[in-house]
């Protein structure tokens, strides 16, 4: 009887463990992209296009060569942060990771559905932004990627001229 007692305590342990490793990796995950992004100089608040995808430009395994893709740093403990990314008539999306690595929103952007913006703010905060701009409670710091299709230099040409035309600022910095 008591080395089940024992046996019991050991697997309790491991659960806990287990679960503690668990919770913690994401949040490890995002700190280190984070970490790295700064350390290549990679501003925050700001839409930053990376080159077109080759086994030369690559940085994370397997980009899908046929799309561009742009990134935005944030940290919503600065203040409110406006995304908006302009349609096109091609697939484009809009995505927002949090600091656990988990995609919180997702806007389509080919024309197919409206988007009129995004306002992440902390979670208690009630922040303006532009009228029809949508809202998302997270905390703390996150990365915003728009992905468009661009399978050819001319496509990917197009598709970061767009990156221009987005933003990724604190709300107060638009005003």
């Amino acid at each position: 009887m008591r080395w089940l007692a024992a046996a019991a305590v050991f697997l309790l342990m491991a659960l806990i463990g287990h679960l503690a490793v668990l919770n913690a990796i994401p949040s490890r995950v995002m700190a280190t992209a984070q970490l790295r992004m700064a350390e290549r100089g990679m501003p925050t608040y700001q839409w930053v296009a990376s080159p077109r995808m080759t086994p030369q430009t690559q940085t994370i395994v397997r980009p899908s060569p046929d799309l561009a893709y742009a990134l935005c740093r944030f940290d919503v403990s600065d203040g409110p942060v406006l995304l908006t990314a302009p349609s096109s008539d091609t697939y484009g999306s809009l995505s927002v990771f949090d600091q656990r690595t988990n995609n919180v929103f997702i806007a389509r952007l080919d024309g197919e559905e409206e988007f009129n913006g995004l306002v992440i703010h902390a979670p208690g905060e009630k922040p303006g932004g532009p009228e029809g701009a949508e809202t998302l409670a997270m905390p703390g710091p996150g990365l915003a990627l728009i992905r468009r299709l661009a399978p050819d230099e001319p496509t990917h040409a197009a598709a970061t001229a767009l990156v221009e035309q987005s933003t990724c600022a604190l709300l107060n910095a638009e005003s």
